[in-house]
Formats: C-alpha cells, sequence, structure tokens
C-alpha cells in the first residue's frame, strides 16, 4: 500500500510539474506539446474531482455502516488513522481483497502513467525528420537508386564554392543596400515637401524588399534592388480596399477612394464643422480634395495603377533637383507603367537599378496591395497585386536575430540559385517554372520545421539535401503550399490578416496540376539542378588545377 501511495505521487508530481522544453525545440514542437500539456492537465483536474467525491461517499457509506455495527476500529480506517484513507475496502481476505480493493487506484496509476509518456513523446518527436526519408525513392526524378541524394558534396566542398562563387562576388552588398535606402530616403523627403497633403497621396518611410535586402541574393538577383513606399490617402480622403475572390485568379484588390467623414473632430472639438455631411453652398474642401485625386489619379473611383505610377515618377523628377547636389553621378528614369525606375550611372561604368514600387497597406498588417506585377500576368490598371514581402523579410530578420551565429540557412539558398541557369532551359520554353521564391518558400518551410540550432555552420550539406528532399516531394505530389496562408504555425509576431491563418493552404504548384508540360519542365530543371550540385566536387576539382 504505502509503495502505491509514493508511485502515486511521485505521479502527481511529473503532470503538476512538466519537464523543461529542450533549447532545440522548434514552434511546431512546442505548439503541440502545450496543447497535449493544457489537455492533461484538464483531465487531470477531472480525475481529481472524481477522486474526491467517490472518496467522499465510499467515507459516508463506511461511517454509516460501522455506526450500525459499532465497530470503532474500521470507523478509524475510514479516517485515515490508519491509513491515508485509500477509496475502497474489500471483506474478501488475504492478497486477494488487497488486489480488489485497490483495483480503481491500480487503474487510476496506468491512467496517468500513459499521459505522461504521450506527452513526453510528443515533446521530444521532432517536426520534421531529415534523415527519416532517406531512403524514400522520389519518382519525380529519373534515379535507379532509392539512395537518390548519394554522392552529395560534401560541407567542405559546398563552403568553396560559396566562397568563390558568391562571398566574393557580393561583398560590397551589404553596403549597396545601406546607400540605396538612404538614397531613397533623401527622394522620398524632398517628394513631402513637394506633395501638397491636401491633394494628393502623401509617401511614407520607404523599406527595401526582395533578395539584396534579405541576404540570400546571388549576382544574378541583385542587378536591381526593389524599395516599397506606402501610400496614404490626402487628407479628407481614405482608402477602402476591396479584396477579389482568390479563386477567380492572383490574389489582388482594387483602391476605393472616398471622402473621409470628420464628424469625430466635430465631436471632439465641438466647433469644428464635418466637411461631408455639413454641406454649404461653396464645396467643402473634403469634397474638392476627393475630387482632385479622383480626377488625376482614379479611374472610376478606384485608384489607377498606370495614373499613380506616373504621378510619382513626376514627383521625383521634380525631387531629384533638390538633392541632386549631394551626389556625383547620372540619374535618368527609365519608363514603366508599374513601377518607377531609377538608374544611376556612375563615372566608374557601374551602375545601379532600383525599382521604387508603390504599396498601400492593408489593414495592420505588413501585407500591401503593390503596383508591381509579374510580367506574365494579365491585370487590369485598377487591380493592385498583393505583396506579401515584408512579411517575409520580417521573418528572415527573426530568424536571423534568433539564430546561432553563421548559420547557414542563407547559404543554402544562394548555393541553390547560383547553379540554376537560367540560359539552359529545355527547348520551347522562355522562362523557367522553379523560380527563386519557390526555393526560398521552401527555405521558410524548413526553418520552422526545423530547430535552428540544426542550421549550424558543419550542417550546411544535410541542409541543402532537406531542401532537395523537400522540392522533390512537393513535385511529386505537385504540392507546395505557401509559407502565410493557411499555415497555423507561423509565429505571432509576424503581422497578418487574422482571415490568413485560419485559411485553406494555397498551392503555389496548382498550375502544375493542371499543366503537364509546365509539370515536366519543373521536373527537368530540378534534375538539372541536382545534377549539378552533384558534380561540384569535380568542378571545383577542375578549378584548383
Amino acid at each position: 500500500m504505502a509503495v502505491i501511495s509514493l508511485l502515486f505521487l511521485a505521479v502527481m508530481y511529473v503532470v503538476h510539474h512538466p519537464l523543461m522544453v529542450s533549447d532545440r525545440m522548434d514552434l511546431d514542437t512546442l505548439a503541440r506539446s502545450r496543447q497535449l500539456q493544457k489537455r492533461m492537465s484538464e483531465e487531470m483536474r477531472h480525475l481529481e474531482m472524481e477522486f474526491e467525491e467517490r472518496k467522499r461517499a465510499a467515507e459516508e457509506k463506511q461511517k454509516a455502516e460501522n455506526f450500525w455495527k459499532g465497530d470503532p476500529d474500521a470507523e478509524e480506517l475510514v479516517l485515515g488513522k490508519k491509513d491515508t484513507g485509500w477509496l475502497f475496502q474489500s471483506s474478501w481476505p488475504g492478497p486477494l481483497g488487497w488486489m480488489l480493493g485497490n483495483l480503481w487506484n491500480a487503474g487510476l496509476f496506468c491512467l496517468f502513467l500513459i499521459f505522461e509518456l504521450l506527452r513526453q513523446n510528443m515533446q521530444h518527436e521532432p517536426a520534421y525528420d531529415s534523415s527519416s526519408d532517406e531512403e524514400e525513392e522520389i519518382c519525380v526524378v529519373p534515379v535507379t537508386s532509392s539512395k537518390w541524394l548519394a554522392g552529395f558534396p560534401s560541407r567542405d566542398t559546398l563552403e568553396a564554392f560559396h566562397k568563390v562563387h558568391v562571398q566574393n562576388a557580393i561583398r560590397d552588398l551589404p553596403c549597396t543596400c545601406e546607400f540605396v535606402e538612404s538614397f531613397v530616403d533623401d527622394l522620398t523627403k524632398a517628394c513631402r515637401v513637394l506633395s501638397r497633403r491636401e491633394a494628393y497621396p502623401q509617401l511614407e518611410e520607404c523599406m527595401g524588399i526582395g533578395a539584396a535586402f534579405e541576404k540570400w541574393g546571388t549576382v544574378g538577383e541583385t542587378q536591381q534592388f526593389d524599395v516599397l513606399v506606402p501610400i496614404v490617402p490626402p487628407q479628407g480622403t481614405m482608402f477602402v480596399l476591396e479584396m477579389r475572390d482568390p479563386a477567380l485568379g492572383r490574389r489582388c484588390g482594387s483602391v476605393l477612394v472616398e471622402s473621409e467623414c470628420m464628424c469625430k473632430h466635430e465631436k471632439l472639438l465641438g466647433d469644428v464643422l464635418c466637411l461631408v455631411h455639413h454641406h454649404r453652398e461653396q464645396p467643402t474642401l473634403s469634397s474638392m480634395c476627393s475630387s482632385s485625386t479622383k480626377a488625376a489619379l482614379c479611374t472610376t473611383s478606384y485608384l489607377d495603377v498606370y495614373k499613380t505610377v506616373q504621378w510619382f515618377q513626376n514627383l521625383v523628377s521634380n525631387a531629384w533637383a533638390l538633392v541632386a547636389h549631394k551626389y556625383d553621378f547620372k540619374f535618368s528614369l527609365p519608363p514603366s507603367n508599374t513601377s518607377c525606375n531609377l538608374r544611376l550611372d556612375y563615372r566608374s561604368g557601374r551602375s545601379l537599378s532600383i525599382h521604387l514600387i508603390l504599396g498601400v497597406q492593408r489593414e495592420d498588417t505588413l501585407v500591401y496591395l503593390v503596383s508591381q506585377a509579374p510580367e506574365q500576368e494579365q491585370l487590369t490598371s485598377v487591380d493592385w497585386p498583393e505583396s506579401f514581402a515584408a512579411c517575409e523579410h520580417l521573418f528572415l530578420k527573426l530568424v536571423g536575430r534568433f539564430a546561432p551565429e553563421n548559420t547557414c540557412h542563407l547559404k543554402c539558398l544562394q548555393i541553390i540559385l547560383s547553379l540554376r541557369d537560367t540560359k539552359n532551359l529545355p527547348s520551347g520554353s522562355s522562362l523557367p517554372i522553379l523560380t527563386s521564391y519557390h526555393f526560398k518558400t521552401v527555405l521558410m518551410h524548413l526553418l520552422l520545421r526545423l530547430p535552428l540550432t540544426d542550421w549550424q555552420p558543419g550542417m550546411l550539406s544535410q541542409r541543402l539535401q532537406d531542401i532537395f528532399r523537400f522540392l522533390g516531394r512537393g513535385l511529386q505530389q505537385r504540392s507546395l503550399h505557401h509559407f502565410l496562408i493557411g499555415n497555423t504555425f507561423l509565429p505571432l509576431t509576424i503581422p497578418i490578416p487574422k482571415t490568413f491563418r485560419n485559411a485553406e493552404p494555397v498551392n503555389l504548384f496548382q498550375h502544375l496540376v493542371l499543366n503537364s508540360t509546365a509539370h515536366s519542365q519543373a521536373v527537368e530543371e530540378f534534375h538539372s539542378l541536382l545534377t549539378q550540385v552533384k558534380t561540384l566536387p569535380h568542378a571545383h576539382l577542375a578549378e584548383t588545377l
């Protein structure tokens, strides 16, 4: 009896004092562990209540029987003076009676033990086992062995390739990014001086987005620098975003321009008239501002992409005259309908290409409706594509902040993009099916599934294999989920619309389901890239000789 009591107390201690979570635990495993712990706590509370009720009922019943029998010793037993008060006392003599009397206690002990074992198993279960699929054959590539990643280059070979073809080539990239942001910031400040606040949209603080500013860009990915310039409506006007149903095609929306009601100011100040509702004989300032904006930048009350970009280009051209004395290069504005393109030509012959992309913020998030769309997309002038670049930039920035020093996650992406040769595409194709965004999406998924400590520099080869394994499985299933939409494990620190977390996942490979030719080309590109990686040791040896 004493042994069972001690075991019961030990289990109670383990349940109420769970083990600390390991530093290697990722967000996926941590969320499941917390959910399981919560369910266990609720189950424990219900069992304790049932335990107390049964104990109370048994004590009252035993008291009644002992009262009529006049047996004080039995009463003392029930009250716990001779024992610790286990629930059931049996009239069966010997060991059999002891076993039957403690059947409930043994069952309760086993139940707690099973729960604790399940909890610890869930805590230590990896969210993504990079070695579990080592023997799995990827059917989308023409391999003859199940070990399709055999002969993968070592970490030293990959590091040597990265140093020669990536690190040395983009040595000055951080300084260039800093200059680009500083230069664009100067231009936007000058634009604010020239722009009339009450008549045209206002420019907010710019932010660099894309490969160069996220530090995973290669020489091919850093030929241009994309900078997002958010715009807000002029005074007395508001932007109303009308999102298109995603089932109709590309995710985009329209920006409706309406007059803003100023009644809230009237309630606060008392003597301020509402510029919308208190009409007088003369047109109100709000209505004039709204009409001016609609006439200059809108098509049927919706903000027009082409007109807005043209207005912004003229504003930047005039702003350059205010800041030109600070810089020593030739400034030009190549024509574009969806972005304001800047070209800076230095006397040394070097040139920089900067794309200023206008964006309208969606709610209080980092999701924007932007002016620039992919070249192959056919959109109207009032369609503003949805962009998640700022959210992804923040996620990678957080990873860099909390990950160990010199992690290899960005090196993996840079090696892949350096080897991806868009010139040797299959016959009949003009653009690659597998884009840099697909590889970036795979990397971000793996950063959530694997602990950040698994991206140590010495694990470069293993993590690069994980990326190919993840992408190979996605091509086989023709499925690659969007990183932000429908991802319930996304950190809450990433500000996205609330509907995104519980939405149905978006398949980035949906076009491969509908187009077998495109799928075949994607498979061929994948196999070609994998072959290039496997031949790295020989290529590196040849370069050394």
